[in-house]
């Protein structure tokens, strides 16, 4: 795989879903502890480990090179909607995914737009 050949997408989306695994993970858990127990605390432990996979595997199936079909933009989304649902057991997580959200959804629109020049200009 040459150089030109490789998308950023996973730079600018890889880097936006490593951080809100952590940011979902310790903001959760401490937003959990900090309030009444509204579900028992294993079942959202078991939820924010689900999500946290979800992300990670969104991570693990970006495109590599330019314009290649994988499941990671579709996937990314998807978590960012589960974690926005997430919100319902713990409001504080609606701020996680409206900021990650946004930084997701900028990351995939420049991500594209960058190959897609790139792509022109070597043409």
């Amino acid at each position: 795989m040459t150089e030109q050949a490789r998308s950023k997408i996973p730079v600018l989306c890889g880097t936006v879903l490593v951080c809100e695994v952590l940011v979902l993970y310790f903001a959760g858990l401490t937003g959990y502890g900090l309030r009444p127990e509204t579900v028992p605390y294993g079942v959202f432990v078991g939820l924010l480990t689900a999500t946290a996979v979800l992300i990670i595997a969104a991570a693990a199936l970006l495109p590599r090179r330019r314009f290649q079909k994988r499941p990671g933009i579709l996937l990314g989304w998807i978590g960012q909607v589960v974690i926005l649902l997430l919100g319902i057991v713990m409001p504080a997580l609606i701020v996680i995914a409206v900021v990650f959200g946004a930084m997701w959804a900028v990351g995939v629109y420049w991500g594209l737009r960058i190959d897609r020049e790139a792509a022109a200009r070597e043409a």
